[in-house]
């Protein structure tokens, strides 16, 4: 299945760059109107490289897709070497501290073993905005 996505991204790539599908970025700042994505992912980048990028960068980019997105998803919750990312526990209670909803869900697929979890990111329901 993984490599069938990569195959259709890759036949696809480049006609979709030229259409404006695919749009060059890099967190944590992204070149996107607020809300502009009802739904983003981030695989395999935060949180898997927690020696290389800071807690406080991890913090500032998935801030950073909750302005562009309603909703965050971040898949896997480890780091490199497959240990449980250090940062996860802050990430998450600073998130909190700024009203965000986070939550820790399993997943019904395993691309790095152990890595069976995403974090979901969404900004706080008041009362009158749920439906």
């Amino acid at each position: 299945m993984r490599i069938s996505a990569m195959e259709r991204f890759l036949a696809d790539f480049e006609t979709g760059k030229w259409e404006g599908r695919y749009v060059d970025a890099e967190l944590p700042l992204l070149p996107f109107d607020d809300n502009a994505f009802g739904l983003a992912v981030c695989s395999h980048f935060l949180f898997l490289y927690t020696e290389q990028l800071s807690e406080n960068f991890h913090i500032a980019a998935v801030r950073e897709m909750s302005r562009v997105a309603g909703e965050i998803r971040i898949s896997p919750l480890l780091a490199l070497g497959g240990a449980r990312s250090r940062y996860l526990q802050a990430v998450t209670e600073r998130l909190q501290e700024q009203d965000f909803v986070v939550t820790i869900e399993s997943v019904p697929y395993e691309f790095q073993r152990g890595g069976n979890q995403m974090m979901r990111v969404s900004p706080h329901e008041s009362e009158g905005d749920s439906l």
